[in-house]
């Protein structure tokens, strides 16, 4: 059986006989680290499995680069060509989607929206479901001003 224990800078640290802020900011290209030293660093961090935990640094930054995207239904051309206009100007500013559909019921759209939530995405845009009747499922976004975007169908 493979060890299943990740790669974190410290055993690199612990390898290398640096410290693991040393590891961080070769990690991460600062100019504080020597071209042959941040070189070792990463032929250290590749032989060994070294893998960035982008969780870690999200909740550090209190940013996650994803933007959730709910939808009616997925199976529509219209559908399709607004959420590959979204990607493509997402992935152009550095973000990455979520995208769920709500099978024009409110009570899955209440469902998708709670699970975006908690998945901290920065800004959710939604096409409303055909039976929703209020927002109310909204407000933990408006509470912590995360921008929230109606389109197609709005309230």
């Amino acid at each position: 059986m493979k060890n299943r224990k990740e790669t974190t800078i410290y055993d690199i640290a612990q390898k290398l006989h640096i410290s693991p802020a040393t590891v961080s900011r070769a990690l991460n290209n600062h100019i504080s680290v020597s071209k042959q030293k941040q070189k070792q660093i990463t032929e250290a961090a590749k032989s060994m499995g070294y893998r960035s935990n982008l969780f870690a640094r999200n909740l550090r930054n209190q940013r996650t680069h994803t933007i959730g995207v709910i939808v009616h239904t997925l199976n529509s051309n219209f559908i399709a060509s607004v959420l590959s206009g979204i990607e493509k100007i997402a992935n152009k500013a550095g973000y990455n989607l979520i995208i769920s559909q709500s099978q024009e019921k409110e009570v899955k759209e209440m469902a998708n929206a709670a699970t975006m939530f908690n998945s901290r995405v920065d800004g959710l845009i939604v096409s409303l479901a055909f039976d929703t009747n209020n927002l109310s499922h909204f407000d933990s976004f408006f509470d912590k001003a995360i921008p929230v975007i109606f389109f197609d169908r709005i309230s």
